[in-house]
């Protein structure tokens, strides 16, 4: 792919896997996290499916990386017409290392319903240092999916975040209206690091 087409593409049809994320009132959740990533330099998402918070981005940072093992692979070296290193990376979060400076980047995880993997916790301790390192969380979720609520409390506890906001969301467009994941809960944390950091 043309790095200069990536801010051109619209968001990809969600279809495959999670058809009740795939109607528009779904993109609601990756505005609003967009929203709350301005001004952050790295954006980390875990979990972006089909359908990646990249496109959904209005700022500038200097890298946006995706990791699901559904989200097509992509490259790029620009984003909204400014140098940005974007990689959508297709496996399990738990395969792939990440190194960011702590108080550098965003955590988003929009649909939260992480699994194990092999021998790995669903929430380890990888997925815990990054959370524990990030300047801002966003994190959405169905409170109806059991596997969300076994997970949600830890990383909504754990010590030194706290809730910029949260938000209670009713998708009622066809695709998800009649589903029990058309409610959900989204939380936006952030964690203060001293000057210098990130």
């Amino acid at each position: 792919m043309n790095p200069a087409t990536l801010r051109m593409l619209p968001p990809q049809e969600n279809s495959d896997g999670i058809p009740h994320l795939a109607g528009p009132a779904s993109e609601a959740r990756q505005v609003l996290a967009a929203h709350f990533l301005r001004g952050i330099d790295h954006i980390l998402e875990i979990g972006g499916h089909l359908l990646p918070i990249t496109a959904f981005l209005t700022h500038a940072p200097r890298s946006v990386t995706s990791i699901d093992p559904k989200t097509p692979p992509l490259e790029a070296e620009e984003l909204n017409g400014r140098p940005c290193r974007v990689r959508h990376i297709a496996r399990k979060f738990q395969q792939v290392e990440v190194d960011y400076e702590p108080g550098s980047y965003a955590l988003v995880m929009l649909g939260c319903s992480l699994k194990p993997f092999g021998s790995q916790d669903a929430v380890g301790q990888r997925l815990l240092r990054l959370v524990d390192n990030a300047r801002r969380v966003v994190l959405d979720y169905a409170p109806a999916l059991d596997r969300a609520m076994d997970a949600v409390p830890q990383l909504l506890g754990r010590p030194g975040l706290t809730e910029l906001c949260s938000f209670e969301l009713v998708l009622k467009d066809p695709a998800i209206a009649a589903s029990p994941y058309a409610a959900r809960r989204l939380h936006v944390l952030e964690r203060k690091f001293p000057l210098g950091h990130g």
